[in-house]
């Protein structure tokens, strides 16, 4: 009986998680057919998943089918989470591929299509919700066909061979001869991604579910088995007692309970369906299963023949700091963040040793409460986040040479590599020219780890490297000094004086947007985009008109409303990540990072060598003038020789003594027990009573208030003014003191200025600094003085000021209590 893993991707609400439900009752693999708004749906057990109605983590069902055991696999459709489904895209044999027949092809969508593409996964598509769309079932093939591709092929239709007949020779032919085409040929062409079987029905109906699981059963045919041990690492979750549980694909070889892998011992090996599972002996190539007892392993990973997944195709490109109670220490928080970002590697938790402060790199909004949810129910602590900013990349304009060389007493190591760039969007490339008479095959292995598992920093703002090849040329050990850490530190070192000597480019993540806005108010919509970078191509499609193009994140985020603003709501703007390109304001970017290359401790740019038994720092523009290596870049091939050199009995005998023959001094091990984190909160102690002090998001309330909304739709300016009195209103009847923020972050040639009214400030911003930002910074300072209420519905700025101690005030509840204390005003004045 064959094995086969199928999983299912979508877009958000496209009716994935029924459609599993469809698949598994018709299979017989549950009695009761759960419904996704009835939160008894069979894999959303989670609590937060079944309370939000979306999936948040991938789970397994299993199922028997005909000749097949299938092993189904949910994956999440929301972008938030987009990075754990591509982490499952990698055991897949084949994908289903859920459209909604009501929308058609999506923005998220075509990014899971790309996905697809990348990892090579054959794919079905089920155009869902076909008992309540308006289009056709050849509306949306078109749509399949221009989207996606066009070998998106209508399945038991009567042209469908003729259809399949246009993908290749071999299957015209056949078609020719015998008026239809075989199996084996349908599997083949389904197999590489010439063909894409597509099915139309109801989930929710169970309607064109049981063709679907034959299409996908019949023709899915596993990729041939290793005969030595492999697997790959999919996803780490842990079991009822806190054991970590790591779930693997078996791509070759058998693994029975009890055999060691990377010498810890398997003591379990399960396979779940839903919450339960079933404990068995043993596993085989292709099934999937969750290995019980095995430490410290990540998504991604490969044991045995197996090699570790490539760098992923989704990444957060936005980083929040992450704003803790005065009372959470933030060493003691990062024991708790560290097991979350190992099952989830994608969050990249970072903690500023400088700063102090933790930084989380965090796809959206949804991800973000998911993740303030988790930690509290593990820790009782209660976090926020500041206002994201959006992550940079670097890289590097020519090709470069990098030396690093590091001898403390009793270390040596140098390490020579070429640095070159890369095509946009290749990430990181790692190549090995260095002989091995030159050096060891195990120090050549530890540097092309180096390069290949640790992120590369750049010397601009000190962010991630991408888009460069490292090759290395050559490297020196010593028979008696060198150990494991110190190629770590040359090759480190090697690649930052590299980049100091570099054309170094600064990158920034752009937005693939689309759109659509009344023909009259184009003009002003797209001298809007020019002044944010963007780069537009326009189309009409019947009364409207469409703008597709490419701009930076930093400028289009949030773009929704202030296309609301311009169109007076007639706008609407999708989006996806379509990758990193040069900054068209680097310099400013720059700047404002504040980053030296040269003070960066953790990561050097100089080099250190030793003489007559004392080590001395070179820093990196000096290097070169020190090394042993010595090699001629002005040839392409980089050639170079080793220099020899020798000292003296006498100087040999004297460093010996001092060491005592031992490359390098024993420690005791610690073997005390690590002290327990205390986050319990600090006892509440008297206080006295501080006057209050109301912040307001000036514009966040301007498109929050019912009765404001349209006014600044017709007259932006009458609109704030209108604000500014009904505020000035309501802090002279409650006599608090008010602070009333405006943004200009986008206002070219803004300066910041106050305006005062009676005990109102209204606070201008400076260009370049959001209102959001403004708000951060003074809700500390006047938490010394002040109860501090911050009027907002922006869920960024809620989680910050709720973190630093501020309450919060909802932009309804604001104008519920302005409009009636100016309702009372007006009654006492007739």
């Amino acid at each position: 009986m064959k094995q086969i893993t199928i999983g299912l991707v979508a877009h958000v609400d496209a009716g994935k998680t029924t459609t599993i439900e469809s698949i598994l009752y018709e299979a017989g693999a549950i009695r009761h057919f759960g419904r996704v708004d009835h939160q008894d749906a069979f894999l959303d057990y989670n609590e937060q998943e079944r309370s939000r109605g979306i999936t948040i983590y991938a789970k397994e069902a299993r199922f028997t089918w005909h000749d097949a055991e299938v092993c189904l696999i949910d994956t999440p459709g929301h972008i938030d989470f987009s990075s754990e489904m591509e982490r499952t895209l990698q055991v897949l044999d084949a994908a289903i591929l859920i459209i909604n027949g009501q929308d058609g092809v999506q923005s998220h969508t075509r990014t899971i299509w790309d996905c697809l593409q990348h990892y090579h996964i054959p794919t079905y598509v089920f155009v869902n919700k076909m008992d309540i769309s308006y289009q056709t079932p050849a509306q949306l093939m078109a749509d399949l066909q221009k989207e996606c591709s066009e070998n998106c092929i209508h399945w038991n239709q009567e042209d469908t061979w003729e259809n399949c007949a246009t993908i290749n020779d071999e299957m015209l032919e056949a078609f020719v001869e015998n008026g239809t085409i075989d199996e084996p040929s349908i599997r083949q062409a389904i197999r590489s991604r010439e063909l894409f079987p597509v099915c139309f029905g109801s989930a929710l109906k169970r309607e064109g579910i049981r063709e679907l699981i034959d299409l996908a059963v019949r023709y899915t045919e596993p990729p041939a088995a290793k005969e030595t041990f492999g697997a790959k690492v999919f996803l780490v979750t842990e079991d009822e007692q806190g054991h970590p549980l790591t779930h693997i694909k078996m791509t070759g070889g058998t693994l029975k309970v009890k055999e060691t892998i990377d010498e810890q011992k398997v003591d379990q090996i399960r396979l779940y369906h839903g919450t339960s599972y079933t404990a068995v002996e043993a596993v085989q190539a292709g099934m999937i299963c969750a290995l019980k007892g095995l430490k410290d392993t990540y998504p991604g990973q490969g044991l045995g023949s197996e090699p570790d997944s490539e760098a992923p195709v989704l990444q957060a490109y936005m980083s929040y700091q992450m704003m803790l109670p005065e009372t959470v220490d933030p060493l003691q928080m990062m024991n708790v963040l560290e097991p979350i970002a190992r099952e989830d590697p994608q969050l990249q938790i970072e903690y500023d040793e400088r700063r102090h402060q933790i930084s989380v790199r965090i796809m959206g909004e949804m991800q973000m409460q998911v993740l303030q949810k988790t930690i509290a129910d593990q820790c009782g602590v209660t976090v926020g986040f500041q206002a994201g900013k959006v992550v940079l990349k670097e890289t590097i304009a020519e090709p470069v040479y990098g030396v690093g060389h590091f001898e403390p007493l009793r270390h040596y190591a140098e390490v020579l590599l070429k640095i070159e760039p890369l095509p946009r969007g290749a990430g990181i490339k790692v190549d090995n020219r260095c002989p091995m008479e030159h050096l060891a095959y195990n120090w050549q292995s530890a540097i092309v780890r180096q390069l290949t598992e640790r992120t590369q920093i750049g010397v601009l703002t000190g962010s991630a490297l991408t888009d460069v090849k490292f090759t290395l040329l050559d490297g020196k050990a010593n028979v008696k000094h060198t150990s494991g850490g110190d190629f770590r530190q040359a090759t480190s070192r090697a690649v930052r004086q590299g980049l100091m000597k570099a054309q170094n480019i600064l990158l920034e993540p752009y937005y693939q947007f689309t759109i659509t806005v009344p023909n009259a108010v184009l003009s002003n919509v797209l001298y809007d985009l020019d002044q944010r970078g963007a780069q537009v191509d326009v189309a009409q499609s019947d009364s409207q008109m469409i703008i597709t193009g490419t701009g930076p994140v930093r400028q289009l985020a949030n773009y929704q409303m202030r296309l609301t603003a311009i169109t007076k709501g007639q706008g609407t703007f999708t989006c996806t990540l379509a990758g990193y390109e040069e900054s068209p304001d680097a310099e400013a970017l720059i700047q404002a990072a504040e980053y030296d290359p040269e003070s960066d401790r953790r990561h050097p740019t100089g080099s250190v060598f030793c003489t007559h038994g004392s080590s001395f720092s070179v820093p990196y523009d000096e290097v070169e003038n020190y090394m042993h290596l010595q090699w001629d870049h002005s040839t392409s091939s980089g050639s170079y020789h080793a220099v020899r050199y020798t000292i003296s009995e006498e100087e040999a005998k004297r460093v010996f003594s001092q060491v005592s023959g031992r490359n390098r001094s024993e420690k005791k091990i610690d073997r005390r027990p690590k002290k327990k984190i205390d986050l319990e909160a600090q006892p509440i102690r008297s206080q006295t009573v501080k006057p209050t002090c109301i912040v307001v998001d000036g514009y966040n309330q301007i498109f929050s208030w019912d009765s404001l909304r349209e006014l600044a739709r017709k007259d932006y300016d009458a609109a704030r003014d209108r604000l500014i009195q009904v505020l000035v209103d309501y802090q002279a009847f409650h006599n608090y003191r008010m602070i009333l923020v405006f943004d200009a972050y986008r206002v070219p040639g803004s300066q910041p200025h106050d305006q005062t009214l009676e005990n109102t400030t209204i606070v201008y911003t400076r260009h370049g600094q959001t209102a959001d930002s403004y708000i951060e910074k003074i809700v500390g300072d006047l938490q010394k003085e002040y109860n501090v209420i911050v009027a907002s519905s922006d869920g960024l700025i809620q989680n910050s000021i709720l973190a630093q101690g501020a309450r919060r005030m909802s932009s309804r509840e604001l104008e519920h209590q302005a409009l009636r204390v100016s309702e009372q005003a007006k009654a006492y004045i007739k």
